[in-house]
């Protein structure tokens, strides 16, 4: 993981006291889920659209399904003091699966930490990671049957922070895994961008977190809104590829509808490559030259309605 000059951190960051709040709701290249299911113990679920904790039967066999998540944590700055950290995962209805029910008793679940590797193109049943129950949090029951949840997961990020080696991600499982029962979600593979899970961090510093898989972050005036004041329309992708095929070539907000202010980006020393005012798409060059691979800061400023707002983050530039 690379590490961005401090010159660069200073010059971006505009409050001297400041909190960073960053986003995470990747998607299937960037996100790493799977499903792990007893009655296919040797079947890879890695890209299921369906981010499930459920015990039920299929033809009368039963059958256990317990959900599996990591997000990039290694973003988030040395030294950072986490002050809040939600887990969003979002009800859907699924072709292939039983939706929320507690047909058989209540549906409560238990996140917990995983604490050994894993992968998501090979993992399964029979070979799924450890989890342990320290600062496992109780997930509720449903109280209706497309209940999105949000959930409190500041005791197992600084777990997953302080403990790094033995840290890789979160387990979703029913804490009775007796038939009839179940949560479903969407996972980060599903292709409704506003459904996968996300998870939102807010820590102490004002600077940006590291290289990584997140969304977009926002560094916000101490004593200001404990949320940032981002519209939610704004979605930005962190890749781009101008080699000229047509496809991904520039580099923008996915859907605009809005007055973009600026677009900034800078490169990896702080220099400005691109400045548009107001925003329009960057194709990946200075001063008419092809920039070189690598990764990019960006300042996205947009106004909605009278209110002004700014969208900071890397996109990685492959060619």
């Amino acid at each position: 993981m690379k590490k961005f000059a401090l010159f660069s951190f200073l010059l971006l960051c505009e409050f001297l006291k400041a909190h960073t709040v960053v986003t995470f709701q990747p998607d299937s290249v960037c996100g790493k889920d799977a499903l792990v299911i007893s009655l296919w113990p040797n079947t890879n679920y890695g890209s299921h659209p369906d981010f499930l904790a459920c015990t039920w039967t299929n033809q009368g066999n039963p059958s256990t399904a317990r959900a599996l998540i990591e997000f990039d944590l290694n973003t988030i700055p040395p030294g950072a003091v986490i002050l809040n950290a939600t887990l969003e995962l979002f009800h859907y209805a699924s072709p292939m699966n039983t939706g929320h029910s507690n047909l058989s008793g209540p549906a409560n679940a238990w996140l917990e930490r995983i604490t050994q590797p894993w992968n998501e193109n090979t993992v399964t049943w029979s070979n799924q990671p450890a989890t342990s129950a320290v600062n496992q949090i109780n997930v509720p029951a449903p109280t209706s049957m497309t209940q999105n949840y949000s959930i409190n997961v500041i005791t197992l990020v600084n777990d997953i922070l302080n403990d790094p080696a033995n840290s890789f991600g979160f387990e979703l499982r029913m804490q009775n895994e007796s038939y009839y029962r179940s949560l479903l979600f969407a996972s980060s593979d599903m292709s409704n961008p506003s459904l996968r899970p996300k998870l939102t961090i807010t820590y102490d510093l004002n600077i940006p977190p590291l290289s990584g898989c997140y969304t977009n972050f926002v560094i916000t005036q101490t004593g200001g809104p404990a949320t940032p004041s981002v519209d939610p329309i704004v979605h930005i992708p962190n890749v781009f590829t101008p080699n000229g095929d047509g496809i991904n070539d520039t580099f923008f907000a996915d859907s605009v509808n809005y007055l973009v202010d600026e677009f900034i980006i800078y490169d990896r020393w702080g220099a400005v490559v691109y400045d548009s005012r107001p925003g329009a798409p960057w194709n990946g060059t200075h001063n008419g030259k092809p920039c070189s691979d690598g990764t990019y800061y960006y300042i996205f400023g947009y106004t909605v309605g009278s209110e002004k707002h700014a969208v900071k983050g890397f996109v990685t530039l492959i060619r």
